[in-house]
């Protein structure tokens, strides 16, 4: 994945993410705001759940603060839903947070039982501040992310070198903003194969986009998974591989459980999927096209200004996501729009599955900038952690909802295009 660079600072080089608590996500909601309180080591206050359901009266949505620490909200939730007895579906929550973080935000839960929660606990996740409700918690419901970051194994500097280039980093950023490229996480992390993924789905090509995603590498998993992935794109022994595929591979070895019974059924492989999941690879793939609109514009030497035909909203340019009901804009902008189109080999109405709606698309318009609230540098330290003489950087900051930190992060360190460990 391509990213390019919008401020002329010099990258400080190092990581984020090398902890968990590198990477902190509390979040703000229209009505509500969140501050993480008990990860990593903190014992959660006892809670009095017979008063908390004393005070239930005619609402039916339970709301919690829930804390998790390396885990996906999904998984969470997962857990969630097993230790309490009741379905996935009972659950309500605003955004999915990013799995190697710890994050806080709040959810809201359907009548759950009151002696399941008082005996609920698991090692990574904590939940606190109950309240009732008549409403579950919701997408629409969330408005900001705040973050706050350590970047670590920072070399080759000293701490007035550092402090004089981030200085400089903020005030670029803060006087033109941030590329609101889609980060990452969107394209499966280091894996970086979900766009992959959806594009053979828009394609039809259903057997390819399984065996694809069942089946490509990535030289950061774990030997074991690697090599488990080589055996079954080599025998396609479902049945068998559906037994021993190696732990922590959940929705593979959803849709090998899958195959195992209906080996030719490689669409039902993907409909076995939870919906929030199957969403995730057409949208992987309109991100992807997104941010190749972005790339294209600074390769022609427009950035982030306006061009001719560019749709403006609120003063802000806007740009495709493609779908099958997407009108392209008219003159440079549109030229660069059916550009990239073509050169994917895809068409707008590529966009509509008639075999399975989830993976249909009507398209939308997404701005190209992102402005970034409140930064600030927290602390400038001897990496304490990694004790090799380098330094580490903590800041914060706050994005509105599906903006992504990951692209404050690539600015700052300004990684080698091949470097798959930054992050």
């Amino acid at each position: 994945m391509d990213f390019k660079h919008i401020t002329t600072t010099k990258g400080i080089g190092g990581r984020i993410k090398q902890f968990c608590e590198d990477f902190i996500v509390e979040e703000i909601g229209y009505t509500y705001s969140t501050n993480l309180t008990y990860l990593p080591d903190k014992k959660v206050s006892e809670i009095n759940w017979k008063e908390v359901f004393e005070k239930k009266k005619d609402n039916d949505q339970l709301l919690v603060d829930m804390e998790k620490f390396n885990l996906s909200t999904t998984t969470a939730i997962n857990e969630m839903s097993r230790f309490l007895r009741t379905s996935k579906k009972r659950f309500g929550y605003a955004g999915l947070k990013d799995k190697r973080a710890m994050t806080v935000q709040r959810i809201s839960i359907y009548e759950p039982s009151e002696e399941r929660l008082s005996k609920f606990y698991f090692k990574n996740i904590k939940i606190y501040n109950p309240s009732w409700s008549k409403n579950r918690v919701d997408i629409g419901d969330l408005k900001q992310n705040r973050f706050t970051l350590t970047f670590r194994k920072i070399q080759g500097l000293t701490k007035d070198e550092l402090k004089e280039l981030y200085l400089d980093f903020e005030k670029q950023i803060n006087q033109q903003g941030l590329i609101n490229y889609f980060g990452e996480q969107r394209f499966g992390g280091t894996r970086n194969i979900t766009h992959k993924v959806g594009k053979l789905l828009l394609q039809h090509k259903y057997e390819e986009a399984v065996m694809m995603y069942l089946t490509e590498p990535q030289e950061l998993e774990s030997k074991e998974l690697q090599e488990a992935r080589a055996q079954l794109n080599k025998d396609r022994n479902f049945k068998k591989h559906a037994y021993d595929f190696p732990t922590g591979t959940g929705y593979e070895r959803v849709m090998l459980n899958f195959l195992a019974n209906n080996p030719d059924n490689y669409l039902g492989a993907f409909k076995a999927l939870p919906k929030a999941i199957q969403y995730l690879f057409i949208h992987a793939y309109q991100s992807y096209l997104f941010n190749e609109i972005i790339n294209e514009r600074i390769k022609r030497g427009y950035g982030l200004e306006k061009i001719d035909g560019d749709v403006v909203v609120n003063g802000e340019i806007m740009i495709p996501l493609f779908g099958f009901s997407s009108k392209l804009q008219e003159g440079l902008a549109g030229e660069i729009s059916h550009y990239i189109l073509d050169k994917e080999g895809i068409t707008l109405n590529d966009f509509y599955n008639k075999d399975h709606s989830v993976l249909s698309s009507k398209g939308d318009f997404r701005s190209i900038r992102v402005p970034v609230h409140d930064l600030r540098l927290i602390s400038i330290e001897d990496d304490s952690k990694n004790q090799d003489g380098s330094l580490s950087l903590t800041l914060s900051f706050t994005l509105d909802k599906g903006n992504y930190a990951t692209n404050l992060a690539r600015e700052l360190i300004k990684p080698e295009a091949d470097d798959k460990r930054w992050c």
